[in-house]
């Protein structure tokens, strides 16, 4: 059955432009996406998260089985830590990126949805003896985000009574408007900023509290093109844009899901291998582009002339007032400050391989 966002009447009413993502309607913007990024970056910007998706493991076994199976340290999580991780195939090819929340009773998985029955299904092929039970939230279950640099002074006005978590991906639970939150402190978009989870039925009535207590303060719903600005600027690569399946994960650059020294989990062979070895063949870099126009998913990444790689995404960075991307380039181009060009519209445009993130908080 089609899935539809709990927040799209409310992103109508606001006059929002709506966009399928594969099937779910999402705002893509409510004003200028431009100006929305700007927006989040000096207030703070209100996202619907619905293409965010939950499993939850319970069981005794729970903790071992995930920590065997997923690239981080997962037994060394306590209740109300957590932490990001990949899910890997044995070649150490990427099924699914996750933030990774221990609680007292269970494990909470968090996943773009549009992955989440592949990588359940990937991680039911290893679940032989385990005492582990896996259930889908999806249908129950959505997100909505508040980030920026006055995130934590609105959530607070928002939340007075509860304890805000400080260090990524740590969580609390909290009410507001009579309905029960999962607070997430997550910084996908380089600032500070807060996930909360709560059921579908509840979600209308927690993004209205929120504006009501957040709107005097600098806070604004933004959409989705806001959102892929604020999370390229961050250096943040998304799963089934700039990596899927085809790509390793030391060349999706996705380093800070890896624990190097946790020992032996699917796809620790190969990571192991290519990190002895100093290097992959390939690599997701940031790329700043000359002009403010950002080139097409898939454009060529050129060198004298030769195709050195292809962008994954791209966007114009209000930040560095310039087009910016990610893509992949072969090894010998990867040091920063390395200049390729990149095609657009049919010419080519200089570009230089940037040090990522390209935003940074002060």
């Amino acid at each position: 059955m089609p899935f539809s966002s709990p927040f799209a009447d409310l992103s109508l009413a606001r006059g929002a432009v709506m966009r399928s993502y594969d099937g779910i309607e999402l705002a893509e913007s409510f004003t200028d996406p431009r100006t929305e990024a700007i927006e989040t970056r000096l207030g703070a910007g209100l996202f619907d998260r619905s293409l965010r998706a939950g499993l939850i493991f319970t069981g005794p076994d729970r903790v071992t089985f995930l920590h065997n199976l997923l690239s981080n340290d997962i037994a060394a999580l306590r209740p109300g830590t957590g932490c990001y991780a990949t899910l890997l195939t044995r070649e150490s090819k990427v099924v699914a990126d996750a933030d990774v929340l221990c609680m007292d009773d269970a494990i909470r998985l968090e996943l773009d949805r549009r992955v989440k029955d592949k990588a359940r299904a990937h991680l039911e092929r290893f679940l032989v003896a385990d005492d582990v039970e896996i259930e889908d939230r999806s249908e129950q279950d959505t997100s909505l985000g508040v980030h920026g640099k006055r995130a934590a002074e609105i959530v607070k006005a928002a939340l007075p009574d509860c304890d805000l978590p400080q260090q990524e991906l740590e969580h609390r639970p909290a009410t507001m408007a009579g309905a029960r939150l999962l607070v997430v402190r997550t910084d996908w978009t380089g600032d500070p900023g807060f996930d909360f989870v709560t059921a579908r039925t509840d979600a209308p009535r927690v993004w209205e509290a929120m504006l009501t207590a957040g709107e005097a303060r600098g806070l604004r719903p933004a959409g989705m093109a806001a959102a892929g600005i604020l999370r390229l600027e961050a250096g943040r690569p998304r799963v089934g844009i700039d990596f899927d399946e085809t790509r390793l994960v030391l060349e999706a650059a996705l380093e800070r899901g890896i624990h190097f020294s946790k020992g032996c989990y699917l796809g620790q062979e190969i990571v192991e291998r290519a990190s002895a070895r100093g290097h992959v063949n390939w690599r997701l870099v940031g790329l700043r582009i000359e002009g403010k126009a950002p080139p097409q998913s898939d454009a060529r990444i050129l060198a004298e002339g030769a195709e050195v790689g292809r962008v994954t995404s791209a966007a114009f960075s209000p930040h560095l007032d310039s087009a910016i991307a990610l893509g992949y380039v072969r090894r010998a181009f990867t040091a920063p400050g390395t200049r390729v060009s990149v095609e657009i519209s049919g010419g080519s445009v200089p570009a230089v391989v940037a040090t990522s993130p390209f935003y940074r908080r002060s």
